[in-house]
């Protein structure tokens, strides 16, 4: 195992202290664009609204603005199209790039947040917010972008991107590929949320701006059971490669399709057995505050061995959080705004060896644990083992998958119950190829007490009010709450699937305060062959 240990590290003489607030950036490369194209550098589209038959979502247009607000800080984006305005000429070749103003042709990085999903030929379909043409649907068949001005195309949808059971970028966007740099997209069907645009330039500003990567991590901090993807694409292997790993600030030139190369996150597989049972006296938490006072930063900084220069770290926490190291050839260590700590020892392997398997990882990742102190001050248990695959090609040959990393993930216990809000709570340690533990997540939050929950109210008839004595009688107020809000647009869904290894019961993380719930994700269908995922949560009193 190579693991970096702890221990102070001081900077060269002369050097600057590292600590710097992690502000909104600029993800435009410099140099812009044509001067006669205008701005036409993001354009927006989502749906909420869909025409009769198939279910209504609830949170798109906020994901799609989470994208939008952002953008615009720096350029006002050419155009937001919602629901009814959503329509198949945005996608189709002849109108992609409409008055050198519209479409999803006409601007560098274009947004998409709605309905999706891909048929058994590998041809990806959205329905729209209505009936243009004669239709009511738009498919990757129908689209030819990037030969005007598109290189980036974001799908918050269900199974824009697929990976397996005989799928791949190319099978699905190489006759739409004119010139595009890098799709975002989904393996499997995602969750209807709000976050995934304001997340994504969230983990961009604090990851050292690397496009792909944030799209994965703002996934997996929505839920753990969906699977993110990302492809990239360029003249030769290594540079489709770069692209897909590194790219981090929107570019105008296009980009070969001569080689493609992709990367996801499958979703986490639980290596502890599933809690499932009812608490019989729940009880709140409350967690220590969050201390980033100087002499704790330098604390921080000496234990991983971040370079900070001269005298202590002082705190310079933006909007995205701080960032200690950074620049300095040595960990880097960065805090978000919910004093979720990063540190990243090493860049990921290259050399294309395999991550070990899940059972190797643990070891691993159980000895990095142990030497930074991870459990020291919390209970943690080895819960879930997640990878990175990678995979590409050209349209004549494409590699099978590669594990390029590992991630095993310890789950915070609060009295015995494990904290269930994605991307809290926990520890995640990520090994790659050649054993190196590359980077540690620490979300974890000291306990400061526990106290006994708030009665419940009294029956207001008699036999009412009765508390739940599984987890599916807990869940079945919040499952009627969304079957009766996804059927007030006229259709019932036929059916509703619980995904495996998704129900638990534990804390959920609220602020500085743990309550106690319950948590499942369903999928569920929305009729025209379409699906979205839902989270289930019913607090236990």
């Amino acid at each position: 195992m190579a693991l970096l240990k702890n221990g102070a590290v001081s900077a060269p003489p002369g050097a600057p202290t590292a600590a710097r607030a992690l502000t909104s950036g600029d993800p435009f490369a410099a140099g812009g664009i044509a001067a006669e194209r205008g701005a036409n550098r993001y354009g927006v589209c989502s749906i909420e609204d869909f025409p009769p038959g198939i279910n209504d979502l609830s949170a798109t247009h906020e994901d799609a603005g989470g994208f939008y607000n952002y953008v615009k800080q720096f350029t006002a984006p050419n155009f937001w199209y919602t629901d009814g305005g959503v329509l198949s000429w945005i996608y189709g070749e002849q109108y992609d790039d409409w008055q050198g103003t519209y479409g999803f042709d006409a601007c560098v990085a274009e947004y998409h947040s709605g309905h999706g999903t891909m048929d058994g030929n590998g041809v990806f379909w959205m329905p729209m917010g209505g009936t243009w043409g004669g239709t009511a649907w738009a498919s990757s068949n129908d689209m030819r972008l990037g030969n005007e001005v598109a290189r980036y195309l974001f799908f918050s949808t269900c199974l824009s991107l697929r990976i397996g059971d005989g799928n791949s970028p190319i099978r699905t966007w190489d006759a739409a590929n004119l010139g595009l740099r890098m799709i975002f997209g989904f393996e499997t069907t995602s969750v209807d949320s709000p976050n995934y645009g304001a997340y994504f330039f969230s983990k961009w500003n604090a990851n050292g701006h690397k496009f792909g990567k944030a799209w994965l991590d703002a996934s997996w901090d929505i839920d753990h059971h969906q699977a993110p993807s990302v492809v990239a694409c360029g003249a030769t292997q290594a540079e489709a490669q770069d692209r897909l790993f590194n790219e981090g600030a929107f570019n105008t030139a296009a980009a070969s399709k001569n080689w493609w190369w992709w990367t996801w996150y499958d979703a986490a597989k639980s290596i502890s057995p599933p809690r499932v049972e009812l608490p019989g006296t729940p009880q709140t938490a409350r967690f220590a505050p969050h201390r980033l006072s100087p002499a704790r930063l330098s604390e921080l900084a000496g234990h991983y061995g971040v370079r900070v220069g001269g005298g202590q770290a002082e705190p310079a926490m933006g909007p995205h959080g701080l960032v200690l190291g950074d620049g300095q050839g040595g960990p880097r260590l960065t805090v978000d705004h919910r004093g979720v700590r990063e540190i990243t020892f090493a860049e990921t392997d290259g050399s294309g060896r395999d991550a070990p398997s899940a059972a190797e990882a643990v070891r691993i990742a159980q000895d990095a644990v142990e030497t930074f102190g991870l459990a020291d001050r919390v209970d943690l248990v080895a819960d879930a083992v997640r990878h990175q695959y990678h995979a590409g090609g050209t349209p004549e040959e494409v590699a099978e998958p590669r594990v390029r990393e590992t991630h095993v993930v310890f789950t915070q216990l609060v009295d015995g119950q494990p904290v269930v809000t994605p991307g809290l709570g926990e520890v995640r340690v990520a090994i790659d190829g050649s054993g190196t533990v590359t980077t540690i997540a620490d979300a974890t939050r000291e306990v400061d007490r526990l106290t006994a929950g708030a009665p419940a109210a009294p029956p207001s008839t008699a036999g009412a009010g009765r508390d739940p004595s599984t987890v599916d009688e807990a869940l079945d107020a919040p499952l009627q709450r969304l079957l009766r809000r996804l059927s007030a647009g006229g259709r019932v869904p036929a059916e509703v699937r619980a995904i495996p290894d998704s129900t638990t019961v534990g804390y959920a993380m609220r602020g500085d305060d743990g309550a106690p719930v319950a948590r499942r994700t369903v999928e569920v269908d929305c009729g025209e062959g379409l699906a979205k995922r839902y989270v289930l949560e019913a607090p236990l009193r």
